[in-house]
């Protein structure tokens, strides 16, 4: 079964996001080969997952079309079993693969956002592993963050029960009431648009026991404490 690891936001500048100085969180560690793109980043660790913050370096970055309609989330990342198995049930349902590659041993593949309501990376990653940051240098971990783990993602479509049926396909998902699917331990939440597409909004685990909702980035950010 795939599961949820990471949400990623597209910020006009990675020092005024605010996600991070919100959230109590420690400094983040970047992904240098993001320059290629055009893009600069930042990797905030959430408990077992990550948010991450990525912005243009340039006029010809690739975020910068995204970015006309303002900040907000940009992409959902899964791990997935098997490439070849997701790359399969993509042909049979015409999803398209916008880009795949290698990366110290995992395979990326990207999916059209067009086709699954927000830009998606399903990648494979090495047994052993649980993601690609697993072995990489990162910053310390904050002593008093205010989240933890993310528990779901909010993706505003069309037709919330047909993308939920879509998802639970190509990721050996299952199919809850309300167009919402579970992969492994936390829920992707399809929702009718009400103004922005796509990523809208995230639950956190909250480490304290009050329940909040923060704006970000253009990002609904919910905080969620344990049992809620």
């Amino acid at each position: 079964m795939s599961t949820l690891i990471q949400a990623t936001v597209a910020v006009h500048d990675l020092t005024t996001a605010g996600i991070r100085e919100r959230l109590s969180l420690a400094p983040g560690f970047p992904d240098p080969e993001l320059a290629s793109w055009g893009i600069t980043n930042e990797i905030l660790t959430l408990g077992e997952t990550y948010i991450e913050l990525v912005a243009p370096t340039g006029p010809s970055s690739r975020l910068n079309r995204f970015l006309t309609d303002g900040e907000g989330g940009y992409l959902l990342a899964l791990r997935v079993p098997a490439t070849a198995t997701l790359t399969r049930r993509c042909a049979e349902r015409g999803v398209r693969v916008i880009h795949q590659q290698d990366f110290h041993g995992a395979t990326i593949t990207q999916l059209h956002p067009a086709d699954l309501g927000v830009l998606v990376e399903a990648d494979e990653i090495p047994p052993g592993r649980a993601w690609h940051y697993d072995t990489w240098p990162a910053a310390g971990v904050d002593t008093s963050p205010q989240a933890g783990d993310i528990l779901a993602a909010d993706v505003a479509v069309a037709d919330p029960a047909a993308m939920a049926e879509l998802w639970a396909y190509l990721f050996d998902a299952e199919v809850l009431p309300g167009g919402v699917v579970r992969v492994e331990s936390r829920v992707v939440r399809f929702v009718p648009v009400q103004g922005r597409r796509g990523l809208v909004g995230v639950d956190l685990r909250a480490t304290g026991s009050r329940e909040e909702t923060v704006e970000l980035a253009g990002l609904r950010i919910r905080l969620v404490p344990e049992g809620s």
